[in-house]
């Protein structure tokens, strides 16, 4: 399935080779987070536990290199809530 974020990838990792240095640096630097519809944001302290927090300097920051779907169909099912891909400025 062809999602927003496969297109922002794809278009990040341009002339690069697969497996490479230069491919995993270039997937490092898409960033996201997970946010609800009603701005809230995913957020995993240092013991592992995942809440929501309305603070954005607080959300836990994803790279290209992590998976989006996975992770964001594993915290629906733990926040049981809604989540939504938001794709940081670089």
């Amino acid at each position: 399935m062809q999602t927003p974020m496969n297109g922002f990838i794809a278009r990040t990792v341009r002339g690069t080779k697969p497996r490479t240095a230069q491919r995993m640096k270039a997937l490092a630097r898409v960033r996201w987070v997970l946010a609800t519809e009603d701005g809230q944001f995913v957020t995993v302290d240092e013991r592992a536990r995942a809440t929501l927090t309305r603070e954005p300097a607080k959300a836990t920051i994803y790279d290209g290199r992590d998976n989006e779907t996975l992770k964001a169909r594993f915290f629906e099912v733990l926040l049981k809530v809604p989540l939504t891909v938001v794709i940081l400025d670089s």
